[in-house]
């Protein structure tokens, strides 16, 4: 072997002993997910909100151009979505701020995509993409970025109205008990807490108001509901007085709570439309 040779295999050797031992190039953007929220829990679906916490540690200051990403459910592609910011997110250099990944799920599409969702009563996702940050000289620094989350498929709350129980009918007034009971379908608790709630007899209004308290409804549970009624004739019209001398009424029972559930609070709000007996009591 030539001297020359030699040198050229020494060079290579030192060079391929540094690639090994460098150390992978640092990062200027860090994320990092703080937390994962559920929001507008419906049944029809809901947004999961992924909570990112965006470090910058470099000198320069870079912005959050552009992002793309897919969704996942239980390992199939539901969809895939690219967004341009018209008012880019700074993050100043040395500097920390935080941005909010909000992706709406629909059960809907989640079902006719993914066979075997439905009937489930949670599913597996996860949020899978890039960030695209742009310093002043318009150089990119590519963030890849992967966040999983856990949701409920959430079922409305199962209304069922009873018989009115009329006690007392007479010209001037009646006094009378609403019944109803509502069933929680779901595999987790919901406390009601304050439930308002309106009862209208052939279009008129009979009752309203709020029923206080921890209103409880254990997972595939029901709670019952007796709401003793008085009117007087005299101040709500004597209308009243038609509608209660019927076997019948048609009946629309309105009903508005904010629940609290191991996934955050659920607005619930249920109007139910039926024929409703009215019971004179012998």
């Amino acid at each position: 072997m030539t001297t020359q040779c030699r040198r050229l295999f020494c060079l290579l050797a030192l060079l391929l002993t540094a690639a090994s031992v460098a150390p992978a190039a640092r990062r200027n953007i860090i994320l990092t997910l703080d937390k994962k929220e559920i929001r507008d829990l419906t049944s029809s679906g809901l947004v999961l909100i992924f909570q990112i916490e965006v470090a910058n540690a470099s000198s320069n200051v870079y912005s959050l151009s552009e992002y793309d990403y897919r969704v996942v459910i239980e390992g199939t592609d539901l969809f895939a979505w690219r967004t341009t910011l018209d008012q880019p997110i700074t993050v100043e250099k040395g500097g920390q701020t935080r941005i909010a990944l909000p992706i709406k799920i629909a059960y809907a599409d989640v079902f006719k995509s993914i066979p075997g969702t439905e009937g489930k009563t949670k599913l597996n996702g996860y949020a899978t993409g890039l960030m695209i940050f742009t310093d002043a000289k318009k150089r990119q620094e590519k963030v890849p970025f992967a966040f999983s989350g856990e949701f409920p498929v959430f079922k409305d709350i199962e209304v069922t109205v009873q018989p009115v129980e009329v006690k007392v009918l007479t010209v001037g007034g009646t006094e009378f008990v609403f019944s109803f009971s509502l069933r929680n379908p779901n595999d987790f608790e919901l406390v009601l807490g304050s439930l308002d709630y309106r009862l209208d007899l052939d279009g008129k209004t009979a009752a309203r108001g709020a029923i206080e308290g921890e209103n409880k409804l254990a997972a595939g549970g029901e709670k019952a509901f007796r709401l003793p009624v008085m009117l007087d004739f005299f101040e709500v019209g004597k209308e009243f007085y038609a509608i209660f001398d019927k076997p019948a009424a048609a009946c629309r029972l309105g009903l508005e709570a904010t629940a609290d559930s191991a996934w955050g609070p659920i607005k619930l709000s249920y109007t139910k439309d039926v024929q409703v007996q009215l019971k004179i009591a012998n």
